[in-house]
């Protein structure tokens, strides 16, 4: 049974979902504990259906009740959806729970589940929640009895190698000649996913003209870092330009004409630097922001950009966005969306810049650099650094 969570659902359209996603024809009964049954013996019917599920109900609950047809049996279980009709379906037979996109909830209402959710652990029935890897914390915290009680498999994104692996396989069966660098440079942009790696080694293919795979053959076709990259920003602009809008609206951020500084897109732009991170710590933002090359007056202050990540939650939304997330506690600012951080780096083209140099080190490579007949100069910077 799977359940599909958004910010609009609460607990009880949750087990109504779940429950409505039953499929009886699939379902086969297990070995009931007998530590299960309470004093009115549940008594477990050969067909299942919603009869069947209603009558378990009605013997857990201590009330035998009436025969009840298939549809008011239906109807009477919806009506009232709870964990209670869930626990005893889930323990009597292969049926499976799953919670998907826990993470979309509102906080509350994680609090709420997991309060009803006690009845399946005290009944030691387990359930599938999923959700991304840095909220897995917001299950423990919203009971504290789940603590101990819950196992986290991270399931991670594509690694690297794996990502790589899928270009070489792809243009050596094409006979185009691909340095291993390079291969994994478009594994390490394509943000986790293996269809941007597809899409990129396409782009750069029919970019150069190809069109058939005997072609290559008589080009002898050997890809490079520029036509890689022009490739990368073309998949962007034109398989992921739905992501524009969204980008506008949040480099705009909320009071744009009475906001000094731009800060919102400032922050974005520091996941354009390498290396490519689905996260930065406060820290991580504060040394790439001074990556930027800013002028001095445009450099937002820490009151800014504190400010700045604060009400990011509220202003996504309301505009009914869900990219960004700053956790204050952990101090992390995630892009949850791999996809958009791939947006993001290669919605404009790249352009060969010399490495970002602090002032001491440009004196130093000043001084250094003098003629010879300079030194007594190189021995007066010299003296100054020491000072």
């Amino acid at each position: 049974m799977i359940v599909r969570c958004d910010k609009n659902k609460n607990c009880d359209t949750i087990w109504k979902q779940a429950l409505e996603a039953i499929g009886f024809e699939r379902l086969e009964l297990k070995t009931v504990n007998k530590n299960f049954k309470n004093s009115s013996e549940l008594e477990l019917g050969s067909k299942l259906n919603w009869a069947w599920l209603a009558d378990i109900n009605a013997r857990i609950k201590g009330s035998l009740g009436l025969e009840k047809g298939e549809t008011e049996a239906r109807r009477r279980v919806l009506a009232d959806p709870g964990p209670d009709l869930l626990v005893p379906l889930l323990k009597t037979t292969n049926c499976v729970l799953v919670i998907e996109d826990f993470h979309y909830l509102d906080d509350m209402q994680k609090i709420f589940l997991f309060q009803q959710w006690k009845q399946f652990i005290d009944n030691e029935v387990s359930v599938v929640v999923l959700g991304t890897t840095h909220r897995a914390v917001d299950i423990a915290n919203s009971n504290k009895d789940l603590v101990g009680r819950i196992s986290q498999i991270d399931v991670g994104h594509w690694e690297s190698k794996d990502l790589e692996r899928i270009s070489e396989l792809g243009l050596n069966h094409l006979s185009v000649k691909s340095a291993k660098d390079l291969r994994i440079f478009i594994a390490s942009e394509a943000a986790g996913l293996p269809i941007i790696v597809q899409q990129a080694c396409l782009s750069t293919l029919t970019t150069e003209g190809v069109e058939y795979s005997d072609q290559i053959r008589k080009m002898k076709l050997t890809l490079r870092k520029d036509a890689v990259e022009r490739s990368l920003h073309s998949v962007a602009r034109s398989r992921y330009t739905q992501f524009e809008s969204y980008y506008s609206t949040l480099i705009r951020g909320p009071r744009e004409t009475s906001r000094k500084y731009k800060t919102y897109e400032l922050v974005l732009a520091c996941f354009t630097l390498d290396p490519i991170k689905f996260s930065l710590s406060r820290k991580d933002i504060d040394h790439r922001m001074n990556k930027l090359r800013l002028p001095v007056e445009e450099f937002p202050p820490a009151a800014s950009l504190n400010s700045t990540l604060g009400a990011l939650s509220k202003f996504q939304e309301r505009r009914d966005i869900e990219i960004l997330e700053w956790r204050p506690r952990e101090e992390i600012f995630y892009i949850i969306e791999p996809a958009f951080l791939f947006y993001v780096r290669w919605r404009t083209k790249k352009e060969t810049q010399p490495e970002q140099l602090d002032m001491f080190e440009i004196l130093l490579k000043s001084i250094w650099n003098l003629p010879d007949n300079r030194s007594d100069l190189r021995l007066s910077a010299d003296q100054k650094i020491k000072n």
